[in-house]
């Protein structure tokens, strides 16, 4: 990989490290100074979008279908873990049965463009939906004749396979090569008139904020350079909260997605719908596979919670076009972890697993918002699923409060988190806590 000396990369957590060179950060806060300056003026914005809030509701009854994937990305050898064959990525694609995969391209790598179109090809049977992220490299970026020669030679192997590519990653954080918005755009800009050459029918998804931060959020999505994105992607991470249903200035995950998406809707350079590109919990005990510290660590259980309740959450919103996954395989915070010698699944593993089988493409029925059977803190998501010519009726329970016992009939049969069959002692009442447990209602 072609590495810039002042903007290393960690191949153990798969990102850039952080910045030590305090001249250089000095540098690049003189340099983005009026950049900032400008996007928080746009924060007077802000109350409008509130207002508007007021007056939507949180969920939408609608089909939702693509709203489950997952990010399969090709993997960088280093010390302490396995590189896991392409074949057995494969496989377990095959059994979670995810149909909308993004795979990502660092420019930085791209003399090895090969072995990322061979992941393609293979992933991308069964007609499943690969989008691809397009990582930026500040080496490349500090030259515009390589740039565009080296996005020429990418989005050419790419045409007839990719109709999505996300532009860029976390403009606003430093360490990630982009100064500010304006080069953050600038980027976006070249990669859009090499596919008008290259390949025009392709979509560019645009933005990349990472985290809920408003003024890159504002600022992405109102300014006056030229050019649209097809598609608004934002790396909605919400592990430093702990659980998706806890706050950050009053936002829980749903609370994030909805704001957001009224911000796109009224924005001039957005196009298409909401997508997350990235959204995890990185896990304890992963050392220095982990792509952070602190609080934002959490157990493999609580990981797997989590993901079925930020799924759900965005699935009940009506408003995310696609939500993936980062990713399926990492030490650190993956579905997989492949340290040593072995390849073992995660709880996380089982419960996108049992997701994805239960409502991938269904219809939501009906959304009850932190206060089920009048208790604060459960949740549920019903839906609609047509399988086979077969219609069925799925409900799905979890708490953010502890356990609570609460009535419940009518369902045919229960599965928890992990898509095991479950009863209970007394069938009209059901126990809920923190792992999602969902009642198969009705199968006609």
């Amino acid at each position: 990989m072609k590495e810039h000396l002042s903007f290393p990369w960690d191949h153990f957590s798969d990102q850039p490290r952080i910045l030590r060179d305090k001249k250089l950060k000095r540098s690049i806060y003189i340099r983005s100074s009026w950049q900032m300056l400008k996007s928080g003026l746009l924060l007077s914005l802000l109350p409008f979008f509130l207002l508007v809030r007021l007056f939507r509701k949180s969920w939408q009854s609608k089909k939702v279908d693509k709203c489950i994937g997952l990010c399969v990305h090709v993997e960088t050898e280093c010390e302490g873990k396995t590189i896991v064959p392409l074949l057995k990525i494969k496989e377990l694609v095959d059994e979670l049965n995810v149909n909308q995969l993004l795979v990502r391209i660092p420019l930085s790598d791209s003399d090895n463009i090969d072995s990322y179109i061979d992941h393609i090809d293979i992933l991308s049977a069964n007609d499943r939906e690969i989008a691809v992220h397009i990582i930026q490299n500040r080496l490349i970026l500090d030259d515009p004749i390589e740039l565009k020669e080296t996005l020429h030679n990418v989005l050419k192997q790419l045409k007839g396979r990719v109709e999505y590519i996300h532009v860029g990653s976390a403009y606003n954080r430093r360490k990630w090569a982009f100064c500010h918005f304006g080069e953050y755009f600038k980027f976006f800009q070249t990669i859009r008139s090499v596919c008008r050459e290259v390949a025009p029918e392709m979509k560019l998804i645009g933005g990349s904020v990472i985290d809920f931060e408003m003024p890159p959020l504002l600022e992405s999505l109102f300014h006056f350079r030229r050019g649209y994105y097809d598609g608004y992607g934002i790396q909605l991470y919400v592990d430093r909260r702990g659980a998706p249903e806890n706050t950050q200035s009053g936002f829980n995950f749903l609370n994030k997605i909805n704001l957001i998406d009224i911000m796109r809707q009224f924005s001039w350079k957005s196009k298409g719908e909401l997508w997350i590109s990235e959204v995890n919990w990185p896990l304890k005990g992963s050392g220095k596979f982990s792509p952070c510290k602190g609080s934002a660590l959490v157990d493999e259980q609580a990981q797997a919670d989590f993901l079925a309740r930020s799924y759900l959450l965005a699935i009940a919103s009506g408003r995310v076009r696609t939500c993936y996954w980062h990713q399926l395989v990492a030490p650190g915070y993956g579905l997989v972890d492949n340290r040593g010698d072995s390849v073992i699944k995660r709880p996380s593993y089982e419960a996108l697993k049992t997701l994805n089988s239960l409502f991938s493409e269904t219809e939501v029925l009906y959304f009850d918002n932190g206060n089920y059977c009048k208790v604060k803190g459960l949740y549920s998501v019903r839906v609609r699923k047509v399988r086979d010519g077969i219609n069925t009726t799925i409900q799905a329970f979890w708490s953010n409060s502890g356990e609570h016992k609460v009535e419940f009939t009518g369902a045919t049969r229960w599965i928890n988190q992990s898509g095991e069959a479950i009863e209970f002692e007394k069938p009209s009442e059901i126990t809920i806590n923190g792992s999602v447990i969902y009642a198969v209602i009705s199968e006609d």
